[in-house]
């Protein structure tokens, strides 16, 4: 009859479970970091843009530990993302910049791009607006490469914490 002893070195096992907690979430923090960078980046590509105020506002902003929040200090940055109802007259400058940054001229050629503006002003005003939720969009573009940035901090935070090849 044959024995087989095996004896394991548990305390180099033991150390490494020990140390990777702290060192997942420094490697995590790195990842969600990079992950809302990207996310925040593609938000400003897709973001509607006439002077580019709301574009240029955009940012990745710790929401916690592990979160990030993307989003716009803007006062208007809601009313963009979320449908408008019925409202107001909105400034009749913004819309006339916005008719001229899209160069769009009017259907009638008595009409000038300030009659077009009026127009849109008054649209606006009696229907609201449609949704334009461009953060969902670039979250949705972006889904696969956040992935692959935490799974590669996941992987680089247990590899230095000693438990990589398991």
């Amino acid at each position: 009859m044959r024995e087989f002893s095996v004896s394991i070195d548990t305390s180099v096992l033991d150390e490494a479970f020990r140390a990777a907690p702290g060192t997942l979430v420094a490697y995590l923090k790195d990842g969600v970091s990079r992950a809302g960078s990207e996310v925040s980046r593609e938000a400003r590509e897709e973001a509607p843009k006439a002077e580019s105020t709301l574009t240029n506002s955009i940012r990745s902003n710790a929401a916690g530990e592990l979160q990030r929040m993307i989003t716009s200090n803007q006062i208007y940055n809601s009313f963009v993302v979320a449908p408008t109802g019925r409202q107001g007259m909105p400034p009749l400058q913004s819309i006339l910049d916005w008719v001229k940054v899209k160069r769009l001229n009017p259907r009638n050629p008595k009409h000038t791009q300030s009659d077009l503006a009026f127009m849109i002003a008054r649209s606006i005003a009696r229907n609201g607006t449609a949704p334009n939720d461009f953060y969902e969009r670039a979250a949705d573009a972006k889904a696969d490469k956040v992935a692959k940035i935490l799974n590669a901090s996941v992987a680089a935070g247990l590899k230095a914490a000693g438990l990589g090849s398991l």
